[in-house]
């Protein structure tokens, strides 16, 4: 009868030092890192799209509709803009609330 031969007895045994296959977390490019904070920032992005005072936000990225109301006078929010350049290639923040409705 044939001995058994298993995949496991093809390969040489490598075992890795304790605590080197560890790694770190990343923050996949937010600045912010623990969920509150992203959700708060957030927040206030949903704030700013919903405030008429700064005009109307569909078809626009919310840095435009930010820009357009400080070019006008309006005074948006300075902490909008800083949220926004943090994550300038994050569609989450740079698109309105309503991004996905038709006009």
């Amino acid at each position: 009868m044939a001995t058994r031969s298993f995949i496991t007895n093809s390969f040489k045994s490598v075992k890795t030092p304790k605590g080197k296959d560890k790694k770190e977390p990343t923050n996949d490019g937010h600045p912010s890192t623990s969920k509150a904070d992203v959700e708060d920032e957030l927040k206030i992005l949903r704030h700013f799209d919903v405030t008429l005072e700064f005009g109307p936000c569909s078809g626009i990225t919310r840095m435009e509709r930010w820009e357009r109301a400080d070019k006008h006078g309006l005074n948006p929010p300075v902490i909008v803009k800083e949220i926004l350049d943090k994550h300038l290639d994050d569609e989450e923040y740079t698109e309105c609330l309503w991004k996905d409705y038709q006009l």
